[in-house]
């Protein structure tokens, strides 16, 4: 262990890979049932691929990335903006709250550290970090950590950017981060109690966007306006039963 975050040890180099091992099995799990996972192999970045904080510094490559998943779906830029967040959202949460969950062993998806690389096809990304630094502890005493480093530090630069680039909106962009920091815990098997204990811990622009026990978003994604589109099952536009 090398240093402390908010309370939590920090492990980098062997230590951290390590730690990385439940979360880095459960994930070769989920390919081995046939699941598609937007993530690298044992989440290491490959050479070209564009860190985060590149995409906030300069929006050229961002701007280029939104207008892939534009021609993709036929889809105006603040549809295709939230359309490509709701992947990149998701894909950089799952490796937190999954080791978050299995034991409280958190990857720091910082901005300088994750790293993203457009496909054409399924996935349509691969996100991977270009170095491993980990983040343990109590997992309730990880939510300041996660609510720094992820919420602050990664994501909340990239939701800014997006408005800025096309005007979509901030709220319905933090709800895709919600519905990304619970959905997980459905693949694990784990109850509601485990979600609400997490959104709990982080608090910040995720409270309240969501509602549970039965995952339903207060907030829409934008799918649903794309001609022909049904609504998510989880999406605010659907009536309760």
């Amino acid at each position: 262990m090398e240093a402390t975050l908010s309370g939590a040890a920090v492990s980098a180099g062997p230590d951290a890979e390590v730690a990385l091992q439940p979360l880095l099995e459960t994930l070769r799990g989920a390919e081995a049932a046939g699941i598609t996972l937007g993530l690298a192999p044992g989440l290491r970045a490959g050479d070209g691929w564009s860190s985060v904080g590149e995409l906030t510094e300069d929006h050229t490559t961002l701007a280029a990335m939104v207008e892939q998943a534009a021609e993709r779906w036929s889809a105006p830029p603040h549809v295709a903006a939230a359309l490509w967040w709701k992947q990149f959202s998701y894909w950089t949460t799952l490796p937190v709250v999954v080791g978050w969950a299995l034991g409280g062993h958190v990857p720091l998806m910082t901005a300088e550290s994750t790293a993203v690389l457009p496909l054409e096809g399924e996935p349509f990304m691969l996100v991977g970090l270009n170095e491993a630094r980990v983040a343990s502890g109590e997992p309730g005493g990880l939510g300041p950590v996660i609510r720094d480093i992820l919420i602050e530090g990664l994501h909340a630069p990239v939701i800014e950017a997006l408005h800025d680039l096309t005007r979509t909106g901030r709220r319905g962009l933090w709800g895709s981060v919600a519905e990304a920091l619970v959905e997980p815990f459905e693949m694990l098997g784990m109850g509601p109690d485990a979600a609400e204990g997490l959104l709990a811990a982080i608090g910040g622009p995720v409270a309240g966007l969501v509602e549970m026990p039965s995952l339903r978003r207060r907030t829409c994604c934008l799918w649903v306006t794309l001609p022909g589109s049904d609504p998510c099952p989880t999406c605010c536009v659907n009536t309760c039963e």
